[in-house]
C-alpha cells in the first residue's frame, strides 16, 4: 500500500469504468481504474446497431475505440489484477486487488457488470466448451451447418439466434416463457429466418452426449422430451459481479441499490452499470450512468476536500 491517496478510484473495465473515468478526470479528479481486463460483455456481441453515432459496429471495435478514447486522458490505469474487497476506513476507501496491492481514494465507483447465468442442470459443466457455450459471437463459427439450441429468449437469446441462423443448418431457441422479449427490430429478424423455431413454455432439464454434446433432455406441457443438438448456446441474462464488497446494500439477485444519482447507501461510494439494479443492462445506458457517477462523485470529493 502507498502513502498516495487519489480522488476517485474506478473499478471495472468496460462502457460504465471507461465513461466514468473520463468524466472524472475532465472533472479535476486524480483517477485511478483498476481491472483485470477491459472490453466487458460488449466484447462477446457480433453487431452493434443501437449506439449513438455509429450505424454499425462489431462489440470489439466499439470496445477498442473506448479504450483508444480512454488513452486521450490522464487516467492512472492498473490492470491485470482483480479487484477483491473494497472497503472503508474512517473518511477513505480501501480498494484491495488479488495480488496484493491496495489503493486509496476519497470516493470510489463500482462498474464491475455481470457475468453469464448458468442452468446449473446435469451436463453442463461437464460438457463446457465440448458443446456448452456462453458466446455465440465466439463459439459459433464452430458449428457450421449443424443443429443447435439456444437457450433464452431475451435480448441476448434473440440476439444470439439471428446471429447463428446464418451459421448453423437449424437454430432452436427454448425459454419457459410463451413471447420473445428484446428489441422489436431483433425479435422480427428471428421470426423472419426461415431455419430458427422457437419452443416456448420448455424447460431444459439435462444436457447428454458422448465426448461432445449429442443433445438435451426438455420438459413441455408436462412430458419430457428430447431433442439432439450439437451446440447448446445459453443466453439467459447475467448475474452481477457483485461480490467483491460487501458495504452497500443489495437486493436479493445480488444487484447493488443505487438512487437515480448512481449513489449506494455508503457515502462517497457510487455504482454504475450492469452490477446496479437500475435501469436496462444496455450499452447506452451503462455508458450514461458512468458519466452521472463520475460527476456526482466529483462534487462529492470537492465538497469533502472544502470542509477539510
Amino acid at each position: 500500500m502507498t502513502d498516495e491517496i487519489h480522488d476517485v478510484v474506478i473499478v471495472g473495465g468496460a462502457s460504465a469504468a471507461i465513461s466514468a473515468a473520463i468524466y472524472a478526470v475532465r472533472s479535476g479528479m486524480d483517477t485511478l481504474l483498476v481491472a483485470d481486463e477491459f472490453g466487458g460483455q460488449i466484447e462477446n456481441t457480433d453487431v452493434v446497431e443501437n449506439y449513438l453515432g455509429f450505424k454499425s459496429i462489431t462489440g470489439p471495435e466499439i470496445a477498442e475505440r473506448f479504450r483508444e478514447h480512454l488513452n486521450e486522458y490522464d487516467v492512472q490505469q492498473e490492470t491485470g489484477s482483480m479487484v477483491t474487497d473494497i472497503s472503508k476506513e474512517e473518511d477513505l476507501f480501501r480498494v484491495e486487488t488479488e495480488d496484493g496491492e491496495v489503493y486509496r481514494a476519497h470516493s470510489t465507483i463500482v462498474c464491475t457488470g455481470g457475468s453469464r447465468r448458468r442452468l446449473d442442470i446435469p451436463g453442463e459443466e461437464e460438457f463446457r466448451n465440448r458443446g456448452v457455450v456462453y458466446c455465440a459471437v465466439c463459439d459459433g463459427p464452430l458449428y457450421q451447418d449443424e443443429e443447435v439450441l439456444v437457450v433464452g429468449a431475451g435480448y441476448a437469446g434473440t440476439e444470439a439466434a439471428v446471429y447463428l441462423s446464418d451459421i448453423a443448418e437449424t437454430v432452436h431457441m427454448m425459454d419457459t416463457g410463451s413471447e420473445m422479449s428484446g428489441e422489436a427490430i431483433t425479435i422480427n429478424q428471428v421470426k423472419d429466418a426461415e431455419n430458427v423455431d422457437f419452443i416456448k413454455e420448455a424447460r431444459i432439464q439435462e444436457i447428454y452426449g458422448d465426448e461432445t454434446v449429442n443433445g438435451v433432455k426438455y420438459r413441455q406441457d408436462g412430458e419430457m422430451k428430447d431433442l439432439e443438438v450439437t451446440g447448446v448456446f445459453v443466453e439467459i441474462g447475467t448475474v452481477p459481479n457483485s461480490d467483491l464488497t460487501d458495504l452497500p446494500e443489495k437486493n436479493d439477485s445480488g444487484y447493488i441499490q443505487v438512487n437515480p444519482q448512481m449513489e449506494t447507501a455508503v457515502d462517497g461510494l457510487y455504482c454504475a452499470g450492469d452490477v446496479n439494479d437500475l435501469g436496462p443492462q444496455q450499452l447506452s445506458v451503462s455508458s450514461g450512468q458512468g458519466t452521472q457517477a463520475a460527476l456526482n462523485a466529483a462534487d462529492y470529493v470537492k465538497e469533502k476536500k472544502a470542509e477539510d
